[in-house]
C-alpha cells in the first residue's frame, strides 16, 4: 500500500483512467434528490451554480439544469469534463483544480458533490476561503464529509482511493469564519445513501 500523501496525489489520475466505468457504475438514479432540492429551495430562480466535482454532468448537474438553473461544472478529470461538455454544450465546464480555483465570479449556489471529502485535511481547510470568494450574499453550499477527523482508503475498480474529513465541529467552525450559517447537516443520512451532508448559506 503506498502512502496516504501518495493516495491523496493520485485521485485525478483514477478519474481520468476511470471516468467512463465509474459513470456508468454511478448510473441515474438521484438519491441525491431530497438534498438538492433543499439547495435549491434557497436559491432564486435562474440561479448559476457552480458545481464542484461536476463529473460528467449526469445525474446531478442534469437535475440542476432541469430546474431552469445554469452550472458552471469544474473537475479536475479531461475525460469527464469531455464528457459533460458531451451532454449538456450550452452550460460552462471547465477542466480545473478546485484547490486552485479563482474564477473572479460569484455564484448563487457552491456545490461540492462527493468530491470535497477526495482533498487532503488541509486541503480542505483551505477550499473555505476558495468557497467564500465565490459565493453572493445568502449563496447556498452544499458539500458531503465524512463522519469524523480522520483518513481512510476506498476502492474503484481495485485503485485505492483516498478520503479524508474534519470533526464536525471544525467544519461548523470553518463555515462560521467564512461567513456561512449552517441550515442543515446529516450525518450517515440513511435515506441518501449513508451521505454525510453539510448545507449552509452564506450570511451577508
Amino acid at each position: 500500500m503506498k502512502d496516504l500523501s501518495e493516495l491523496a496525489q493520485n485521485i485525478i489520475k483514477i478519474y481520468n483512467k476511470r471516468a467512463r466505468a465509474w459513470t456508468e457504475l454511478r448510473g441515474q438514479f438521484l438519491y441525491e434528490k431530497a438534498w438538492l432540492d433543499h439547495f435549491l429551495s434557497l436559491l432564486p430562480d435562474h440561479s448559476t451554480i457552480l458545481d464542484l466535482g461536476c463529473a460528467s454532468a449526469k445525474p446531478i448537474a442534469a437535475y440542476l439544469i432541469a430546474q431552469g438553473h445554469s452550472v458552471v461544472g469544474i473537475d479536475s478529470s479531461e475525460v469527464m469534463i469531455e464528457m459533460a461538455q458531451e451532454n449538456f454544450p450550452e452550460q460552462s465546464w471547465i477542466q480545473a483544480d478546485m484547490r486552485q480555483m479563482d474564477l473572479g465570479q460569484k455564484f448563487q449556489g457552491i456545490l461540492a458533490w462527493d468530491s470535497f471529502f477526495h482533498l487532503t485535511q488541509e486541503d480542505q481547510r483551505a477550499m473555505f476561503s476558495i468557497f467564500q470568494k465565490h459565493a453572493e450574499p445568502r449563496a447556498a453550499l452544499m458539500f458531503t464529509s465524512g463522519l469524523s477527523h480522520g483518513e481512510a482508503v476506498g476502492d474503484l475498480f481495485s485503485d485505492a482511493l483516498y478520503h479524508a474529513s474534519l470533526a464536525a465541529e471544525e467544519y461548523k467552525q470553518l463555515l462560521n469564519d467564512h461567513g456561512f450559517q449552517v441550515i442543515k447537516m446529516i450525518a450517515e443520512d440513511a435515506e441518501c445513501a449513508g451521505h454525510t451532508v453539510w448545507l449552509a448559506q452564506k450570511i451577508d
